[in-house]
């Protein structure tokens, strides 16, 4: 019963730790997220819109009554119902349905390239706590050696093998840790609340990070792939919509044509014999609108034609802005990996420089100024390695975010 117990419970914290996955954080972002939310309303809006503008103008249907009778050779007129309905030019309807839908992929574009961005500011955040957590473990291990250090110095200075300086300048050091310490956990409990509200969570909610990254250098980021980025695509879809709309408005510059019918409902004569006596009339209708005054329509062309001109070149401007960005990530992240792969040797170095002096104690006097400096300088090293690992992770979401769909 009890080996159960425990079986059950180590099972739970392995969905616990799987649930805090960052793949699990950036599926509760996508499904949190208030901006996200809003642009997939707007995408539906835009879906519903196709319909809108792909039905007809209204039926027109009006009733009339004669106050006075008008007299025909068949009999009076009573009432008369009439029922209308104009047609667009051929093809004006389905080219404003075209615009539409290409409005409506661009707003769905918008959504893929606003998720994507979501998930690059996820991932920075996290890789930031990840920074966090680091640095605040490296700082508690090595407060700790310096305490043993401390303790080690006021030993010797019992032995006369130590001064009072060597003690003093090694509380120096622990003091300057405990206070990047008292910073590092601040900004933790600050990055902590940030990444809740980015997920559109409770700000306390725990956020469980990983202790190592696995760094992988990946040569499948090919800028070529910045084409399909859904912000270009957008782009492209908005100048479509802008074309269609184009062809719309020139249709809309030709004449319209109605159809309608009417019916006059006539009272019987009293008359004997009397032909086709109380028939009701019947008359089908033909309008033709001729838009006489089309200014507006050329001018509106003209519009969407120098709108067609700002987009292009907007897509342009924006392309070479992404290959920018492309480009300054993949020099950064091989940067990082170069750095990391350096402070691995820094630190390793100065871990057998320390024990070459701690090695000494045994035979001679400790230099304790030399080791204080060889463990500063490790820390330095474990902290940039640190840096250059957040930083490589970074922008590896980064190259994720120009090229692939995450």
């Amino acid at each position: 019963m009890k080996i159960n117990l425990i079986v059950m419970i180590a099972f739970l914290l392995t969905l616990t730790v799987k649930a805090q996955s960052l793949n699990d954080y950036l599926q509760i972002a996508s499904e949190n997220n208030p901006e996200l939310k809003a642009i997939q309303y707007k995408y539906e809006s835009a879906l519903e819109k196709v319909v809108e503008v792909g039905s007809l103008p209204n039926t027109t249907i009006s009733v009339g009554y004669f106050a006075q009778e008008v007299e025909t050779r068949v009999g009076a007129q009573k009432a008369k119902i009439s029922a209308s309905q104009m047609l667009p030019w051929f093809g004006t309807l389905n080219a404003k349905q075209e615009s539409a839908q290409f409005n409506a992929a661009a707003q769905l574009n918008n959504y893929e390239f606003a998720k994507r961005k979501l998930f690059l500011d996820v991932k920075t955040t996290y890789f930031e706590l990840f920074e966090l957590n680091q640095k605040e473990q490296l700082l508690v291990e090595n407060i700790e050696i310096l305490k043993t250090f401390e303790s080690l110095a006021l030993n010797e200075l019992e032995n006369n093998r130590s001064t009072m300086v060597d003690v003093l300048k090694i509380r120096m050091e622990k003091n300057e840790l405990l206070n990047q310490l008292s910073t590092v956990q601040e900004n933790l409990s600050a990055k902590n609340i940030a990444f809740n509200l980015l997920l559109n969570r409770d700000e306390k909610s725990t956020v469980l990070v990983v202790e190592n990254v696995n760094i992988i250098y990946s040569e499948d980021f090919k800028k070529e792939q910045i084409s399909d980025n859904p912000k270009l695509l957008q782009l492209e879809n908005l100048k479509n919509a802008s074309e269609k709309s184009e062809l719309a408005t020139k249709k809309e510059g030709l004449p319209t044509i109605g159809i309608g019918l009417d019916y006059g409902f006539i009272e019987n004569r009293a008359v004997e014999n009397l032909a086709d006596n109380g028939k009701d009339i019947v008359m089908p209708m033909v309008t033709v609108s001729f838009p006489l005054f089309s200014k507006k329509y050329s001018s509106k062309q003209k519009q969407l034609q120098l709108e067609q001109k700002a987009i292009e070149t907007t897509k342009v401007n924006t392309y070479n802005q992404l290959q920018t960005v492309f480009e300054n990530a993949k020099s950064k992240l091989s940067n990082s990996k170069v750095s990391i792969a350096t402070q691995i040797k820094n630190i390793n170095e100065a871990e057998s420089a320390k024990k070459v002096l701690l090695a000494a104690y045994e035979t001679s006097k400790i230099d304790f100024e030399q080791l204080l400096e060889i463990q500063q300088l490790q820390l330095k090293f474990q902290l940039k390695k640190v840096i250059s690992e957040k930083e490589y992770e970074i922008q590896k979401s980064t190259l994720e975010f120009l090229t692939t769909n995450n």
